[in-house]
């Protein structure tokens, strides 16, 4: 899961992520920064159901993944949200 993903199977995903249409790359950074806490969350609960997820360190691992999954589509801005809103989340659940 660490390697980015084709176009159209990022935004497959982001439209389950979002439970709504995404229908192209545009849509699909403007979604994640408006959203990037959200998106967090759903990051960390894939994570909780992942039999590969059993530390915090196995979690954060994850998290790079799929940071790097969805790859350009990231603004350091939103991804700065998304580690802070994941981390808080990963405190919680230790």
């Amino acid at each position: 899961m660490g390697t980015q993903a084709p176009p159209s199977e990022r935004l497959r995903q982001l439209s389950r992520l979002f439970a709504t249409p995404i229908p192209d790359e545009s849509a699909a950074a403007a979604a994640i920064s408006a959203r990037a806490a959200e998106l967090a969350s759903a990051f960390f609960l894939e994570a909780a159901d992942s039999d590969d997820v059993t530390s915090q360190g196995s979690a954060l691992v994850y998290l790079e993944g799929r940071l790097a999954y969805f790859g350009p589509l990231i603004t350091p801005k939103a991804d700065t949200t998304i580690r802070a809103a994941f981390a808080e989340r990963l405190r919680a659940w230790a």
